[in-house]
């Protein structure tokens, strides 16, 4: 776990390095062996994909650099509650790299959603957009704009976000499902509206079970139209970090 950082980064001066393969310790292995299969039996269609392990990182002015190894989805169930620590004081989790991307549309509103009750993690919470890093085949750079790109495509059909006026904003250590996140500011040339109308679209659009749309001042407003809402914690921390973006 570390310290909140907030920044204001072009994605195209963060630099990820894929080198190798993160393995779970023998007991923890075993851990994750029965945890796997108690998901499966409960959900047959429980797929255990390839994730991106942050290992390390470093920003050093206006560059963040980003160490990074292949987990799956099974390590990270795992070892993603919060007594792991004190269970295994000698393990590593596998630690995969969260992404929630701040959809700024091009008439100057958020896209937010809120979590089907369906979903693995915070079902019916307050979300923006995101998902989990996805290392490639071969070791290398890793692409982190295309990263969160993909997820914004999957969920709310947007195909057309700004890399070059993309930033990451901030860094923090999710302390309820473990794992460290990077959120960032995507602005797309579409309009509310025309987001709205073409979501559905979407091949993931079921992840939630609501697409709003706020203002950037409701999303900052601590008695805005949130104010009764349950947030997550990705939601409150990219609040957080877009206050200090625009100050």
């Amino acid at each position: 776990m570390f310290q909140d950082q907030s920044f204001s980064i072009p994605v195209d001066h963060i630099d990820c390095q894929l080198v190798g393969n993160f393995e779970l310790q023998d007991r923890v292995e075993d851990a994750r062996r029965e945890t796997w299969a108690a998901v499966c039996a409960k959900r047959p269609t429980a797929f255990d994909g390839a994730l991106l392990r942050m290992a390390s990182h470093r920003v050093d002015g206006e560059r963040l650099s980003i160490s990074a190894s292949r987990t799956c989805f099974s390590a990270y169930v795992a070892t993603r509650h919060p007594s792991f620590a004190s269970e295994h004081p000698h393990a590593d989790r596998a630690d995969p790299l969260g992404l929630t991307a701040i959809v700024l549309t091009a008439d100057g509103n958020v896209m937010v959603t809120k979590r089907s009750l369906l979903a693995d993690q915070n079902p019916g919470g307050l979300y923006l957009i995101g998902g989990y890093a996805e290392p490639g085949e071969s070791d290398g750079p890793v692409d982190i704009f295309n990263e969160i790109a993909r997820e914004v495509e999957e969920e709310i059909a947007v195909g057309d976000v700004s890399r070059s006026e993309a930033v990451a904003i901030g860094l923090a250590y999710d302390p309820v499902f473990c794992h460290p996140e990077l959120f960032l500011l995507m602005p797309s040339k579409s309009t509310a509206a025309d987001i709205l109308s073409g979501a559905d679209a979407a091949p993931d659009r079921n992840e939630a079970s609501e697409l709003l749309v706020y203002s950037v001042d409701d999303v900052l407003d601590d008695i805005g139209p949130h104010k009764y809402a349950a947030l997550t914690w990705s939601f409150i921390k990219a609040r957080k970090f877009l206050q200090l973006h625009l100050r």
